[in-house]
């Protein structure tokens, strides 16, 4: 679509990294602000975040250049071209997870209170960045004969090898699927009944709808095979992200809000 947003001489600005950027402050402000509502110390949230953030791209980018390893190969210095495209989100939840819990036990909070709005943080932050995708053309979909199908027409698009084909939006099916998420767990966040709630859903709602636009997709993204059946990675990894989600559930659901310290 648009993946240069704007060009000033030297200077260029790629719309997937501008809306990544957009993402990352968006999630951050609203998790700071939840975190604030529910009687959390101002300013925790923000400080932990350089160190989320930062753990999540690295890792984000470690797993995508793992998946395409032989163009990496080749083509070494595109490795740190993250403004281009070519962010794995589970190596980047995976990351930030450690990020997180590395910022969480130095900053001497509360790790799966924290976890709840990391939660939204996210969720809202993927959203946003999926329409960088978009822009991009990366993650692009299958080729579809569906009303609702884009063409990417620009050479410097990602999508270089369906270009002037119609494909599903598969970027746009999940900018859609992860807002609802978030304006779920926004809802949930004031009525939830112990810490964990909301990280637990998250997992097990965005492992399900990952696994499902997985199904769309048409890039390149490795590939896994399980009881005869080819997954991406992706995909394998929702089905263990699932189950993850259901076991933080169970376990953190044993110690209600009222049993908890802040």
């Amino acid at each position: 679509m648009h993946p240069v947003l704007l060009k000033l001489g030297p200077i260029t600005i790629h719309t997937y990294g501008l809306m990544v950027a957009l993402g990352i402050l968006s999630g951050v402000s609203l998790s700071e602000y939840l975190y604030r509502r529910e009687g959390g110390e101002p300013g925790k949230v923000v400080d932990m975040a350089l160190i989320v953030v930062l753990s999540g791209i690295v890792g984000s980018r470690i797993l995508f250049v793992l998946v395409n390893l032989g163009y990496y190969m080749e083509n070494p210095l595109e490795a740190i071209m993250i403004w281009q495209g070519g962010l794995v989100f589970y190596g980047g939840l995976i990351g930030g997870i450690g990020g997180l819990i590395i910022s969480t036990y130095l900053y001497r909070l509360q790790l799966l209170r924290i976890l709840d709005v990391g939660a939204i943080a996210i969720a809202l932050g993927q959203s946003i960045g999926r329409i960088g995708c978009f822009s991009a053309g990366c993650c692009y979909g299958k080729p579809t004969d569906l009303p609702w199908a884009v063409i990417f027409t620009d050479p410097r698009s990602l999508a270089v090898s369906v270009l002037n084909t119609p494909v599903h939006p598969t970027q746009l099916y999940s900018f859609a699927g992860l807002f609802l998420i978030t304006v779920y767990l926004v809802w949930l966040h004031p009525r939830k009944s112990f810490h964990g709630q909301l990280a637990s859903a998250y997992l097990v709602l965005h492992g399900i709808f990952r696994f499902i636009v997985e199904i769309f997709r048409g890039d390149p993204r490795g590939s896994i095979e399980l009881a005869g059946i080819t997954l991406s990675t992706s995909q394998a990894v929702s089905l263990l992200i699932v189950p993850a989600g259901i076991i933080l559930y169970i376990m953190s659901s044993r110690k209600p809000i009222e049993s908890q310290t802040s």
